[in-house]
């Protein structure tokens, strides 16, 4: 069974709308090579949420209505074996860095 945690949090610099979800779209189509498995990125049909998931790990980056940016992880057994500090730090970085690219 997955498990959950908290792996960043800050707050945004302006608030998402239509044209932010569609370059953070493009973002990722744009970067995930540089995510090192497969990935499927998902946006949440009725909250301001999107998933990056992958068969052992999923990343969900929430936008809260306070205007916060949060990301957790949900690790399968396995990957919570393996996951290092570096690795959730390089996992915090990619997507902190589209946040600072798009301005959020």
């Amino acid at each position: 069974m997955p498990r959950t945690e908290k792996l960043f949090e800050r707050r945004l610099r302006r608030p998402l709308d239509d044209e932010t979800r569609r370059a953070i779209e493009s973002e990722y189509q744009r970067r995930r090579h540089e995510i090192p498995i497969p990935t499927q990125m998902k946006w949440h049909q009725t909250h301001p949420r999107f998933t990056i998931s992958s068969p052992l790990l999923s990343f969900i980056v929430n936008f809260t209505a306070d205007e916060r940016m949060v990301v957790d992880a949900e690790l399968s057994l396995a990957a919570r074996m393996l996951a290092s500090d570096a690795n959730r730090k390089q996992a915090v970085a990619f997507i902190e860095s589209i946040a600072v690219d798009l301005g959020l």
